[in-house]
């Protein structure tokens, strides 16, 4: 471990997590700590949207999460009673998508946290870097080249550590962000308090979430995990208590409990703060935001913090973009997660406000208002538009924050970058030819200049943009599926990719003939489109990156 790491991180969870692989794999040194003496177990938020499946498929890890998790499964609703066997109806909380070539991972999935915080705490060992338990962050200062931080170690010594940088990914009752003093507004639901936790549970189907409504009572135990979620609720919380309300609101004893390997007391809390930065501090994921558990939103909203703070602290670490790009990081995500507080709140007061009505459910749908489009959950429409360093689209015009029908509409400045499966690596000094697609070609410790365009002497200029640091881009090529190439090189650019199935050309809604010029963010978002003359497209490339590099 370093002395002196560049970073230190305070807070393990998921966007603690992404953001040290992201850092690590910029060659930046980091110190990830988190007080807690072991890791925490629990299936907490385990609601895991398209966008951030996407991410991990950029890391390389979708494979490894995927293999945790299944599709979020059906609801199965009962009216209590222990005559009533079979559910009344079943429904989707979403409506379920269809994958596509731009969008292989149109739906969440069910993953437990615990589970999910193990793959990214392996692949972290795997850069040379590891959680740091029992090590709890009580103060902090800052001076011009860096944060002092005193640390409380499990056996009560203390420590003094400095660090470049400091980032409070540390939860809800933040210590990084109260030293701030940083505003944290919004509203919290004392009376609607839920007791959740995983229960071993015996006697019902697996593969669906099996709930019965007494309102304010709601009892959801799905396969791994049996959950009470009990408005006005008072006093102890134990295992043996949740057992006796379940039997008492559903009357179904024919359904057995065996042990709690987790119980937790939560409290819906919609909040946000009003800037993330500090000088050499920042806060992510619950330490900036929280909101209610409804539409699955949390966790992945603070990995996507993480994603896009990663690459532009990696940069500023490595002496390639000033220090004013930092200040993006709340510029641009702040707008997101104030709309997506709107949208979880909204569906969090619709969902409560069905149950304790007992509204029926029409056949095909949930409790009346609590059914959701799944591309408006999925995050695959977040974007930042007017963000000042995106070049975006002439004319393009504001867009709200979350826009869940333009990942169908091609490709846009400030939007998600789409995958394009089925591309063959042109590689004649090996002699071989290997499929790959866009999310593996993307890296997210650099920007990637994707060139659509047939090969001619012409294109020089546009192959090698001049005047970008070393190590901080690839330009990639992508030929049309209607080019022989069998006798092609590479010249002038990293990566020669042809488009053999015709998907990244769809995708990104380039016609024959065209040459377009895209740069991908390294958090996978697109910085710019050019579409003009070949002048003009590298013009228009190196203003974008005028704005990150200055």
């Amino acid at each position: 471990m370093e002395t002196e790491p560049q970073v230190l991180i305070a807070g393990a969870g998921p966007s603690g997590l992404v953001l040290a692989l992201i850092l690590r794999r910029s060659g930046v040194h980091v110190r990830i700590i988190d007080k807690e003496p072991a890791h925490r177990p629990g299936s907490r938020g385990s609601g895991v949207q398209a966008r951030t499946l996407e991410l991990y498929a950029q890391l390389g890890l979708y494979p490894q999460i995927a293999a945790c998790g299944a599709e979020i499964p059906n609801i199965a609703l009962y009216k209590p009673g222990k005559e009533n066997l079979t559910p009344q109806k079943e429904f989707r909380l979403t409506e379920r998508a269809e994958a596509t070539p731009g969008m292989p991972y149109p739906n969440a999935l069910n993953i437990p946290q615990d589970v999910h915080e193990a793959v990214l705490r392996g692949a972290l060992v795997g850069l040379g870097c590891t959680v740091e338990l029992g090590v709890e962050l009580t103060k902090f200062s800052q001076h011009s080249d860096g944060v002092r931080a005193t640390l409380k170690h499990a056996d009560g010594t203390e420590e003094v550590a400095e660090a470049a940088w400091l980032v409070g990914a540390d939860g809800a009752h933040s210590v990084v962000r109260k030293g701030l003093g940083l505003n944290f507004l919004g509203e919290t639901h004392e009376e609607q308090e839920m007791l959740i936790g995983d229960i071993e549970v015996d006697g019902v189907s697996p593969g669906l979430w099996h709930m019965w409504a007494d309102p304010p009572r709601t009892m959801v135990p799905p396969q791994r995990d049996a959950r009470l979620q009990a408005l006005h609720h008072a006093g102890p919380f134990t295992r043996d208590e949740f057992v006796e309300t379940f039997y008492e609101v559903t009357q179904r004893t024919d359904i057995t409990f065996g042990r709690a390997t987790w119980l937790s007391r939560y409290r819906p809390n919609m909040r946000m703060v009003d800037q993330m930065r500090a000088g050499r501090v920042f806060v992510a994921g619950d330490a900036a935001h929280c909101h209610s558990p409804a539409g699955g939103q949390g966790l992945n909203s603070s990995v996507q913090d993480a994603a896009n703070l990663a690459w532009k602290l990696a940069l500023v670490i490595n002496h390639h973009a000033p220090d004013t790009l930092l200040d993006t990081y709340a510029e641009e995500r702040l707008r997101v997660i104030a709309q997506m507080l709107e949208l979880t709140t909204a569906l969090y007061q619709s969902t409560f406000a069905a149950l304790r009505l007992k509204q029926q459910l029409d056949a095909d749908t949930g409790p009346t208002g609590t059914r959701r489009n799944g591309a408006e959950l999925s995050m695959l429409g977040v974007n930042y538009s007017g963000s000042s360093i995106i070049a975006e689209d002439r004319g393009a015009g504001p867009a709200p924050a979350y826009a869940p029908n333009v990942a169908e509409a091609g490709i846009r400045a400030a939007y998600r970058a789409p995958e394009a499966p089925g591309l063959v690596v042109l590689d004649t000094a090996a002699g071989a030819k290997k499929e790959t697609s866009l999310f593996e070609v993307f890296d997210v410790a650099l920007h990637t200049v994707l060139l659509f365009s047939a090969p001619s002497a012409e294109l020089s200029g546009l192959r090698r943009p001049r005047g970008l640091p070393s190590g901080t881009s690839q330009i990639v090529q992508i030929l049309p599926d209607s080019i022989d190439t069998s006798s092609l090189e590479a010249e002038g650019v990293d990566i020669v990719l042809h488009d053999a199935k015709g998907h990244a050309y769809v995708s990104y809604g380039v016609g024959p003939g065209e040459t377009v010029l895209v740069v991908v963010r390294p958090d996978g978002v697109v910085g710019t489109v050019q579409r003009v003359s070949a002048e003009e497209a590298v013009a228009g490339v190196k203003g974008y990156f005028t704005k990150i590099f200055g």
